[in-house]
């Protein structure tokens, strides 16, 4: 993600916060000031909203080692604002895969309040106050003073510390409630549609999933926006929208399995040779509908792809009577027509190919290229 920083790797998936995270700090010292709470508690603040966070983070780390038991790998976990993403290659497709996957995070939460619970009972219960007891046996923390002023010492601050763990537990507990809400695409909402997906087509499943994660994304909005709680209806906004671009994805996803290379390839395109003068692609890309050519050299080897923006570059700089070779790109990505349609789209739309030249027992029978993948899907959507 653009603005991101990456800030350490763990069991092989690296972790990043984005820039709007350091709103966090901001927001805790604003309140500390404007509370007057002082230095002291401000920090207390921030301390804790990085614990929560911690939390957070070891919340998306479910879903990525559950993930991975299903042979799913994860790009990245980012940080920001208003929670962390895992971004999954993608999510199996399995509904009982899905399920545990979607519920791993929240089960996270769900042992680290018991564990803070546990531990908070260690630590401040009457009978388990050993560390508070110790430190003033010991007269660490003020050499030889007297166990007077060490409690006056030591019984606020453990006082804070259980407020502390309290707060901690707190937080986690409103994670696994909020994360359950089965607004799609949160955790819920894909345990929803795990759960539907059984009965029907993943298709179907995840449009009605989709269908009550907007419904609810829009309650958050309108509740946000009349309780004057900004970070709810933002949280709104960002489920409404991916829950409407997940339903998109699907039911492309769905179209695509359907196709291969050869339902979409165009069998006649413009060859050009690498000593032809960039005066001929200028000329095709002004009068013609091909925004980018194969080239091949005298010995007709497919040998690299003259791109439109290259064009373009020359057309800009006059240089009519340059070679197409100077201009051109070395790589070329060539596919089988057998090849699923997935991968051609993921080749065009996210590696960003221009022009794939489409082979059949090593012979290139056809290219494909975005504009014609985006009429094919136009037509078949």
């Amino acid at each position: 993600m653009r603005g991101s920083l990456r800030i350490f790797t763990w069991l092989g998936i690296p972790v990043y916060i984005h820039w709007t995270f350091l709103l966090i700090f901001a927001y805790a010292f604003w309140l500390g000031h404007s509370n007057d709470l002082g230095l002291w508690n401000t920090l207390w603040i921030t301390g804790f909203f990085l614990a929560l966070f911690a939390c957070v983070l070891l919340h998306e780390y479910g879903h990525a080692l559950a993930a991975r038991r299903y042979g799913v790998q994860t790009q990245d976990i980012i940080l920001t604002p208003i929670g962390g993403v895992a971004r999954l290659e993608y999510m199996p497709e399995k509904p009982m895969q899905e399920l545990i996957v979607a519920i791993a995070g929240p089960l996270v939460n769900v042992f680290l309040a018991l564990g803070l619970y546990f531990l908070a009972w260690l630590l401040f219960s009457e009978e388990h106050w050993f560390i508070f007891q110790w430190l003033m046996e010991q007269h660490l923390l003020f050499g030889q003073s007297e166990p007077d002023e060490l409690h006056y010492v030591l019984a606020p601050l453990a006082s804070g510390g259980l407020f502390y763990f309290s707060a901690l537990i707190a937080a986690n507990v409103a994670l696994v409630i909020f994360n359950l809400i089965p607004a799609f695409p949160m955790d819920g909402g894909r345990i929803f549609r795990a759960m539907l997906a059984v009965r029907m087509s993943r298709v179907r499943a995840t449009q009605v999933a989709a269908w009550l994660g907007q419904g609810i994304a829009a309650l958050f909005i309108a509740i946000g926006l009349w309780q004057g709680a900004f970070a709810l209806a933002l949280v709104g906004v960002f489920v409404f929208t991916l829950a409407r671009a997940e339903n998109r994805n699907v039911r492309l996803d769905s179209v695509l399995r359907q196709y291969k290379a050869a339902d979409l390839m165009r069998p006649s395109f413009t060859r050009l040779c690498t000593t032809d003068w960039m005066q001929t692609p200028i000329h095709y890309l002004q009068v013609g509908l091909e925004r980018h050519f194969l080239v091949f050299d005298m010995q007709d080897h497919l040998t690299g792809v003259l791109e439109e923006a290259s064009t373009i570059e020359a057309l800009r700089r006059r240089d009519y009577t340059a070679p197409v070779e100077k201009y051109m790109r070395g790589r070329v990505q060539v596919i089988s027509q057998e090849a699923q349609l997935q991968y051609v789209y993921y080749l065009i739309q996210q590696q960003g190919v221009r022009l794939i030249a489409v082979a059949h027992q090593g012979e290139l029978v056809g290219v494909i290229d975005e504009m014609g993948l985006s009429q094919f899907l136009k037509i078949r959507q």
